[in-house]
């Protein structure tokens, strides 16, 4: 890196760090533990901040969001997973410090992610997602559609959705128990909430029995529908569609999910946005969602 940290404090900042490192000879080059802490310190320069107490948790997400987009400086595309993960551990070792030294009284939150490689699930695209809700027969898939990509929802929180849980007043749907048992709230676009009012009004009501139920997707018989019914049901609307390209997908209930996120991302919508739609705890997954798209973008940019 070129360039040098001009603001005194921060400069003073990465000396203490340096000091660190040093003494505590951690292996790697002489610049694997501190080069990414000084282009941290430059890039807070670069958006205006002149004092590491006014650096917040929302900066570390737009710092995060830089780097998963930042070209390689040795070799063509972006920086890989662990390059990215090395930058933000070196992060939470310069926070450390600065905590120690009194620097600094309380920390600001860095994200943490999984630099793993892992093919992600199918993505669906917007034309075949419309393609899913042409051939919808009923009431009940779309609202299940809706829900499920609309609403980005886990197959469990599908399963566990309650009646109670949709408001359809304020055209938001709780999500009681998420993963890791954490509550949130999802917004429902225009669309979502009139598939969903239309399967409410005119049909859940002719399946209920004398009991009430509070199951919010049930079948035929009044009862809640389960996780691999509702994946049996994605499978049939896939199968009605005869679409060949849409069939030799591994499609799951999980893939809507991811849908969702990755169109969010081609949409410019921010990694903590779609985390806390989400409903992640961490940033890690959510840069899947990222290099996927990145990805995609130079795809499209090297056929035009």
């Amino acid at each position: 890196m070129s360039k040098q940290i001009q603001n005194p404090n921060f400069e003073r900042h990465f000396q203490n760090y340096e000091n660190l490192i040093t003494a505590k000879g951690f292996k790697g080059t002489d610049t694997t533990y501190t080069t990414p802490v000084k282009e941290f310190l430059i890039w807070l320069e670069s958006i205006g901040i002149s004092s590491i107490k006014d650096v917040t948790s929302p900066n570390l997400v737009k710092y995060f969001e830089y780097l998963i987009e930042r070209p390689n400086q040795k070799r063509a595309g972006i920086l890989a997973g662990n390059t990215v993960k090395m930058h933000l551990l070196t992060l939470s070792m310069f926070l450390d410090n600065l905590l120690m030294l009194g620097e600094l009284q309380k920390g600001f939150s860095i994200p943490r992610f999984s630099a793993s490689d892992k093919n992600p699930r199918e993505v669906l695209t917007i034309d075949e997602i419309r393609l899913l809700y042409q051939y919808s027969e009923n009431p009940l898939e779309e609202a299940f559609l809706s829900v499920g990509y609309g609403c980005g929802l886990r197959r469990s929180e599908l399963q566990d959705l309650n009646l109670s849980d949709v408001q359809l007043s304020t055209g938001m749907l709780v999500v009681r128990s998420g993963k890791g048992s954490k509550r949130r709230e999802v917004p429902m676009s225009d669309l979502v909430l009139t598939a969903v009012k239309r399967y409410v009004i005119e049909y859940r009501p002719q399946f209920l029995g004398k009991e009430p139920e509070a199951a919010f997707f049930i079948n035929p018989s009044g009862k809640r529908i389960s996780g691999e019914n509702l994946n049996k049901m994605l499978r049939k609307i896939i199968a009605r569609t005869s679409n060949e390209s849409l069939m030799d997908k591994e499609i799951t209930l999980h893939c809507l999910r991811h849908s969702i996120a990755h169109h969010l991302m081609e949409r410019n919508a921010g990694l903590d946005f779609i985390r806390g739609f989400l409903g992640h705890s961490y940033i890690n997954t959510a840069y899947i969602y990222a290099k996927k798209n990145k990805q995609s973008k130079k795809l499209i940019q090297q056929v035009t």
